[in-house]
C-alpha cells in the first residue's frame, strides 16, 4: 500500500499551509456568538467586523515587532513592522517558518548546500541500522556491534552540522540554525506526546476554561460532516448526549482546575451544540472517548486489526511486495511464532512466510473496510490543542519525552481487551503492537500538517515523522530524569530472540559504585521486570531484604574485616601531570600521608600509585580537634595537628590512602573510626533506593536518617523468621 492509498494520510498535494489568524479567528468567534446568541451567522459577522476596527469595542492591534531581516547584499539588516505584516509578507514569499517564527528561503528559491550531505547521511545510515538489525537477528554480534557504530557516526556527522551552526569559528555558524532545529523538534516531540495522549488515553491539555472553549470553536469550525455523518451510519456510532461531552471534558480539566462557574459556563455552549457536532468534538482524534461511548465497535476493529491469519496465502510474495512496511512490521510482531529472531527475508519461502503475508493482507483488508471512521475522526483539520504549553501538561501515557521522542504506554488498552488482566501472551502483545501501530499512522497526518505550515516544500512533507523504534514490554521509570530500566522485546518491528534489558541513566548502569553492586543492581532489575512479565507480584519484603543485607555487608566489610572493596578508587599523579601546584592538586594527599599516617604504617614512595578513597566526618575544627584528643597514639596526633597549623586545613572530608598500605595493613584505626558509614552506603546502594522509588517506597532523605538496614536486620534467607 503506498502513501497515496494510506487512509491515514492524504496525498502530499492536499497539505497545505493555513496560518490565516484573523481569518480563522473570525470565522471562530462568528460560529461561538452564532451558537450562544441563535443570531444568524450573518448578524454576527457583521458584529465582529464592525468591532474589530479602531473604533470598534474590541479594536484589532497588530502587535509591533523588531526583527532583523538579510537585504540584497547578504547582510543583515534591522527592520520595524507588525507580526501581521511579518507573517504576511513571508506566506507571499513561500519562505519556510519556523516556531521561533525565524524564516528561511523555500528551496525552489536557494537550496541549502547541507540538504544533500544529510540526505546522503540519513540514506547510509538506513543502510546501516538494517545491516546492524540483519546481524543481530543472525546472531553476529561482532558485525551488529560495527553497524551500530556505523550508523551512530552517520547521525553525530549530521548532529555536528547543528553544532557548527552556533560555533563562530566555523563557516557553517549560523545564529538561528540551532534553535530552529530544536524548536522544530520539540513541535515535533509536543505533537507526538499529545497526539498519544488524546489519542490513546482521551487527555487533553484543558489547562484553562478558555482553551476548553477555544478548543470546542475550533474543532466545530473546522470539521467536514459529511464524513463524519458517512462513518456513523456506516459503524453505527452514537452521538454523545450533553452530558458525555462534559464527563469526556471533566476528565481532562480535572487535571489542573476546579471551577464550577467555568464549567457551568462551557456547559451552556455544549448544550448549544447540534448532536453531530459533539460527535465531532468528542470523537476527532480520540479514540479512548470513541471506546468508551462505542465499546463493541472499536472492540470489534482492534480484535480484528490485532489478529494473526493461521493459514499460508497462495501468493506471499504479491502480498509483501506491495503491502506497506507498517503493515509488514505490525504483521511480523502479530506472528511471534514464525517471525521472532527473524527478519522477512529469513523465512520466503516457508510456511512461515505465508502465514505472515496472509496477516499483511488482513490488515490492509481491516484498514480499508475502516477507512471511512479513519478518514472522518483522525485524518481532519483539527490538532491537539494548546502545544506551546504542552511540557506543562499533564500526562496520562506519555511517561517520559526527550527534544526529539517521546516514550508512552499501551498498557491501558490490554488491559481493556482483557478485562483486566495484562496477559503477557501473543494475543496481549498483539494488541499492544496494534495499539502502538495506530497511534504512529496517526501522528504522520498530524506531523504533515504542521510541516505544510511550515513552508516545508511538497516531496518532503512526509520527512518529518515520529516512527516507534522500540516496544517495552515492561518500562519502569524512576524519579531522576532520563534514568529507566526496560525490556525491549521488539525494535522497528524486528521481534527479539530473547528479551533485552535496556537500562538508561549514568546512576542506573555506570555509577562509581563498585562493578559487583552494579551487577546485583542489574540482576535485581532484570529480577523485577521477568516477575512482572510472568503476571507474579513483586516481593518488597524480597527486594528489601537484599539491600539490608548489602547494606550490612558493607559494614561488616569495612568495620570488621577492614576491607576496601565498597571504596571507591582514586589515583594520585606525579606533580607534574596537574596544572596547580603540588599543594593545591591531589598531589598533596602523598605529602600528606607521609608526613603524617606514613611514620606509623609506612610511607610510600612518590606517585603514581592508586589510593582508595574513605569519606569522614570531619568537617568542622571542633570535630578535628575531638578526633585528635581521642587518638591513642599522641605522637601521629602531633604530626596530624602540626599538618593542620602550617596547610590551614580546618576541615577534611576524604582521606586518599594508598592502596598498598591498605591492602597489607588494613584501614587505619583512626581513620576507621572517622568514617562517615552511613554517607558511605547511602552513595554505594544508591542504585538500590532508585529501585525502591519505581516500585513506591521512598525512603532517603538529605539527612540519611533512615536505611533499608534500619528496620531489617536480618538476611533474606531468614526474613520469615525476623
Amino acid at each position: 500500500m503506498s502513501t497515496f492509498d494510506n487512509p491515514f494520510v492524504l496525498p502530499a498535494s492536499k497539505y497545505v499551509r493555513d496560518i490565516d489568524v484573523m481569518r480563522h479567528y473570525v470565522d471562530q468567534s462568528v460560529e461561538y456568538l452564532s451558537a450562544m446568541t441563535g443570531a444568524p451567522r450573518e448578524q454576527c459577522l457583521a458584529f465582529v467586523k464592525n468591532n474589530l476596527r479602531p473604533d470598534g469595542k474590541f479594536p484589532f492591534k497588530d502587535p509591533a515587532v523588531l526583527y532583523l531581516r538579510r537585504n540584497e547584499h547578504g547582510d543583515r539588516e534591522q527592520v520595524e513592522g507588525t507580526l501581521g505584516g511579518y507573517l504576511s509578507e513571508s506566506i507571499k514569499e513561500r519562505q519556510l517558518i519556523a516556531p521561533t517564527l525565524t524564516t528561511y528561503y523555500h528551496p525552489a528559491v536557494k537550496k541549502s548546500l547541507l540538504a544533500g550531505f544529510i540526505d546522503a547521511n540519513v540514506k547510509r545510515r538506513g543502510v546501516a541500522k538494517k545491516a546492524m538489525f540483519q546481524a543481530r537477528m543472525d546472531g553476529n554480534s561482532i558485525l551488529a556491534i560495527l553497524k551500530d557504530n556505523e550508523q551512530t557516526n552517520m547521525k553525530l556527522s549530521n548532529n555536528a552540522c547543528s553544532g557548527a551552526h552556533v560555533s563562530a569559528s566555523t563557516p557553517l555558524f549560523n545564529k538561528t540554525a540551532h534553535s530552529t532545529l530544536t524548536s522544530n523538534c520539540r513541535s515535533t516531540a509536543g505533537y507526538g506526546s499529545a497526539n498519544n495522549e488524546k489519542f490513546l488515553n482521551g487527555n487533553r491539555h484543558y489547562w484553562s476554561p478558555d482553551i476548553v472553549k477555544n478548543n470546542i470553536v475550533s474543532i466545530v469550525t473546522n470539521t467536514d460532516y459529511d464524513s463524519i455523518l458517512l462513518a456513523m451510519n456506516e459503524f453505527g456510532i452514537r452521538h454523545p448526549s450533553v452530558e458525555e461531552t462534559m464527563e469526556c471534558i471533566r476528565y481532562s480539566t480535572q487535571l489542573y482546575f476546579r471551577d464550577e462557574a467555568a464549567h457551568r459556563l462551557i456547559e451552556q455552549y455544549v448544550s448549544k451544540l447540534t448532536d453531530i457536532q459533539r460527535s465531532a468534538f468528542v470523537y476527532t482524534g480520540d479514540l479512548y472517548h470513541l471506546m468508551k461511548f462505542n465499546r463493541e465497535i472499536v472492540y470489534k476493529f482492534v480484535h480484528e486489526l490485532s489478529s494473526r491469519i493461521g493459514e499460508a496465502h497462495p501468493d506471499p510474495d504479491s502480498i509483501i511486495k506491495n503491502a506497506h512496511e507498517d503493515h509488514i512490521a505490525l504483521a511480523s510482531q502479530l506472528c511471534p511464532r514464525e517471525m521472532k529472531g527473524k527478519k522477512v527475508k529469513d523465512v520466503a519461502g516457508t510456511d512461515a512466510y505465508g502465514i505472515l503475508a496472509s496477516t499483511v493482507a488482513h490488515i490492509g483488508q481491516v484498514i480499508t473496510e475502516y477507512k471511512n471512521l479513519i478518514k472522518a475522526f483522525w485524518v481532519t483539520k483539527n490538532v491537539p490543542a494548546s502545544l506551546a504549553h504542552f511540557p506543562e501538561s499533564i500526562r496520562r501515557s506519555a511517561l517520559m519525552g526527550d527534544t526529539d521522542s517521546t516514550i508512552f504506554t499501551v498498557q491501558d488498552w490490554v488491559l481493556w481487551y482483557n478485562d483486566g488482566r495484562l496477559g503477557y501472551d501473543d494475543r496481549s502483545s498483539g494488541v499492544a503492537a496494534t495499539m502502538i501501530f495506530l497511534a504512529a499512522q496517526t501522528i504522520t497526518h498530524v506531523l504533515a500538517r504542521m510541516s505544510a505550515n511550515f513552508g516545508i516544500e511538497e516531496s518532503r512533507i512526509f520527512q518529518v515523522a515520529m516512527k516507534n523504534e522500540y516496544k517495552f514490554d515492561v518500562f519502569v521509570p524512576t524519579q531522576v530524569a532520563k534514568h529507566y530500566y526496560a525490556s525491549i522485546g521488539c525494535q522497528e518491528g524486528n521481534l527479539y530472540k530473547a528479551q533485552e534489558p535496556e537500562i538508561k541513566g549514568v546512576h542506573l548502569k555506570s555509577s562509581d559504585a563498585p562493578p559487583a553492586v552494579m551487577a546485583k543492581a542489574k540482576a535485581m532489575m532484570i529480577r523485577i521486570m521477568d516477575t512482572v512479565m510472568a503476571e507474579k507480584g513483586v516481593s518488597l519484603k524480597e527486594v528489601m531484604g537484599e539491600i539490608a543485607a548489602l547494606e550490612h555487608d558493607i559494614r561488616t566489610s569495612i568495620l570488621e574485616r577492614s576491607s576496601y572493596e565498597y571504596f571507591r578508587m582514586g589515583q594520585i599523579k606525579p606533580a607534574a601531570s596537574y596544572t596547580l601546584g603540588p599543594e593545591q592538586s591531589n598531589f598533596a594527599h602523598y605529602t600528606f600521608w607521609n608526613h603524617t599516617f606514613g611514620h606509623k604504617y609506612g610511607e610510600v614512595q612518590e606517585p603514581p600509585y592508586n589510593s582508595v578513597k574513605i569519606s569522614v566526618d570531619l568537617k568542622s575544627p571542633v570535630k578535628i580537634k575531638a578526633w585528635l584528643d581521642k587518638m591513642d597514639d599522641r605522637d601521629l596526633a602531633s604530626r596530624l595537628q602540626s599538618w593542620f597549623l602550617k596547610t590551614g586545613k580546618k576541615a577534611i572530608s576524604t582521606f586518599h590512602v594508598p592502596e598498598q598500605i591498605i591492602q597489607s595493613k588494613g584501614i587505619p584505626k583512626e581513620i576507621k573510626s572517622e568514617i562517615a558509614i552511613r554517607k558511605l552506603i547511602t552513595d554505594t546502594v544508591a542504585v538500590f533506593y532508585l529501585l525502591l522509588e519505581s516500585l513506591g517506597v521512598y525512603m532517603q532523605n538529605k539527612q540519611m536518617t533512615r536505611l533499608v538496614s534500619d528496620h531489617m536486620a536480618a538476611p533474606v534467607k531468614d526474613l520469615e523468621a525476623a
